[in-house]
């Protein structure tokens, strides 16, 4: 109830503060320019009413949540208060620099003797325009500033904040990145563009925005990029999920693009060595584009995937360390792999259409081979730079090499990829099928022969990378299985079972079926443990009543066992168990098998469910029929 309370009162006061702060400055440009942008009196009616609606809605949701939260340190340090403050730090200096570019854009537009009108962003807004909303801005934005301040040296733990005074930082870097990359990626295109081109207009405005850009966005990224490279040496801010996430986003776009910026390139420069005929104007109009687009977000990829490389090497545990640098490894490979899947498809089309000579080589042929080339030549090296050392490492006989053969990312790539190649393969032959059953039915299918042999290319392709990767899981599940073996063997288990309690005889029944080569004792009731070490077992495992209330000699011999002791949480008289709900023995059991299995293979012990492996390969096996139709796009740009 607070906390929908809370949300109110802050979206309340967002939205109205937005509203009184936009009205006042349309009342101050009709002031200060009557002629151009708010002279009618219409503007200045509709720049009233804002004002006069939003100042007391704003004053009594503000004034209301300050007092709530001087009086109450919850509400002082809540997460909506924070995301409020900082809400209202981008709200408002966000439009400061967006006017501050059109400031700037102006300026480099008369000098280079051209319309103030060709402005990159507030197209018919003047100097005075832009100096207003700068300055309501800025004094809106000093204002909360101040109220940050205070909250940094009265709230505590500061939990909140924190979070969400990174969030507001990496969102300047990520706005500042685009304003450079954007910039840049002008700069270049205007660089690639002949002189002798008929749009020098619009390369003179090109060449102007991009110098807005970088003059504004330099500045930006650089000082709030090493605000955050600072903050490293706090723990929290070294351990943050959005610093990691962020790099494998930046990282992952700059490949993204510069596999489809490439593939367009290298298709250009393909069909010109195929006889394409073209002046060096033309196809410098062509590939500028894509050219400039793929070497700024290559840099982007470059840089950021440096930081992400070190991010990870930084990381002090060691399988942590390998899963991250796997789960970068498999995107990219997944990436590449359907890339170099469709391009592959494009080739043997190419081929198929040639021999039944359906398309003339001058128009759509020469295209579609310098297509699938290009396509091939920038995703089959991504693939395999990216496939070949999860490979290896996967093919190592060593605890390294144990870990990535049984790594959650691994299985689901694997098996996202079987999937797709089971589920296309069905799909083709449905086709394959449909089309010689029309034929055999008497009906004639237009083009028979040559979809026939298309469909045939593209099932060859799905068995042969199924088989592939089919072949890939049964070697990891045979090595996986000698060395679990191995590793239950070495485990050794005692199971003490008392008079009077099923449950270790249910446990250990359940432990035959799953756990066949575990090292177990059992110890019944009326056997002494007189002369078995505490050296001689890693693991204890009896009913919680006996744990409860051991016969003497149990407890001194449990009291000097320096292995894990693992209690059945049977039913007991008197004692009601705080935590989960009873279980009933056949689940008690299972949770005991699969504790003493993560004990045996040396993983920690998870005592609360984490995301289910099936969801999280649900979503990879989303991205993988999303990112081939995001390709296919890009491929079909290339005929």
């Amino acid at each position: 109830m607070r906390t929908v309370r809370r949300l109110y009162f802050y979206a309340v006061s967002l939205i109205s503060l937005e509203v009184v702060l936009w009205g006042l400055i349309g009342l101050a440009r009709s002031i200060l320019n009557p002629n151009i942008v708010g002279g009618s009196v219409s503007q200045l009616a509709q720049a009233l009413s804002l004002i006069l609606v939003g100042v007391p809605v704003f004053l009594i949701h503000w004034l209301t949540a300050q007092r709530n939260a001087r009086d109450d340190m919850e509400e002082h340090a809540s997460g909506v208060r924070a995301f409020f403050l900082y809400a209202s730090l981008a709200v408002t200096l966000i439009p400061v620099v967006q006017n501050g570019i059109s400031l700037v854009n102006q300026l480099i537009l008369i000098i280079f003797n051209m319309s103030s009108q060709l402005t990159l962003f507030n197209q018919g807004q003047n100097w005075t325009d832009n100096f207003v909303a700068i300055i309501m801005n800025s004094i809106v934005a000093f204002y909360f500033i101040q109220v940050v301040r205070k909250d940094w040296i009265s709230v505590n733990p500061d939990i909140e904040l924190s979070k969400k005074r990174r969030i507001y930082r990496y969102i300047w870097v990520i706005y500042s990145l685009v304003m450079v990359v954007a910039g840049v990626q002008q700069l270049l295109q205007y660089i690639l563009t002949p002189l002798q081109t008929t749009v020098y207009l619009s390369n003179r405005v090109i060449l102007s925005n991009s110098i807005t850009l970088l003059l504004v966005g330099v500045p930006i990224f650089y000082f709030s990029w090493r605000t955050v490279q600072r903050s490293l040496g706090e723990l929290r801010e070294r351990e943050s999920l959005l610093r990691l996430g962020l790099l494998y986003v930046l990282s992952l776009a700059g490949v993204i693009t510069v596999l489809s910026s490439g593939g367009v390139v290298l298709k250009t420069i393909i069909e010109v060595i195929l006889g394409y005929r073209t002046s060096m104007t033309i196809f410098l109009n062509t590939i500028n584009i894509p050219l400039s687009l793929g070497i700024s977000l290559g840099g982007v990829w470059v840089y950021f995937g440096h930081w992400l490389t070190r991010s990870m090497k930084s990381v002090p545990d060691a399988p942590i360390r390998s899963g991250l640098r796997r789960f970068y490894y498999y995107i990219l490979s997944a990436i590449g792999l359907v890339a170099t899947f469709i391009g592959v498809n494009m080739l043997l089309s190419f081929i198929v259409d040639s021999l039944f000579g359906m398309i003339v080589w001058e128009t759509s042929l020469r295209s579609g081979l310098a297509s699938a080339i290009a396509v091939i030549g920038v995703s089959f090296p991504l693939w395999w730079f990216t496939w070949k050392p999860m490979l290896m490492e996967a093919l190592q006989d060593d605890d390294s090499g144990d870990h990535a053969r049984r790594s959650l990312m691994r299985r689901i790539y694997l098996f996202a990829a079987l999937f797709a190649c089971v589920i296309g393969g069905m799909i083709v032959t449905g086709s394959t099928f449909y089309l010689v059953l029309r034929k055999l039915l008497g009906d004639n299918p237009l083009n028979f022969s040559r979809n026939l042999l298309n469909n045939l290319q593209l099932l060859f392709l799905f068995a042969l990378v199924g088989y592939y990767h089919g072949l890939t899981l049964r070697k990891d599940s045979k090595k996986a299985a000698i060395t679990l073996e191995r590793m239950h063997a070495d485990y050794p288990v005692l199971l003490l079972n008392p008079r009077g309690t099923d449950i270790i005889s249910i446990v250990n029944a359940e432990l035959g079926k799953q756990l066949p080569k575990l090292d177990i004792t059992i110890l019944e009731d009326g056997k002494s443990l007189a002369g078995i070490s505490t050296e001689s077992f890693k693991a204890v495992l009896l009913p919680g009543s006996y744990a409860l209330n051991p016969p003497k000699e149990v407890a001194d011999w449990l009291s000097g066992f320096r292995g894990i002791k693992l209690a059945a949480t049977n039913t007991v008289q008197g004692w009601e168990w705080i935590g989960p709900d009873e279980l009933p023995p056949g689940q008690i059991a299972k949770r005991s098998v699969q504790l003493l299995r993560q004990l045996a293979e040396g993983q920690e012990i998870h005592r609360k469910a984490g995301p289910s492996g099936w969801l999280i390969a649900f979503y990879i096996i989303l991205g993988l029929i999303f990112i081939p139709t995001l390709i296919s796009i890009i491929a079909e740009s290339f005929f």
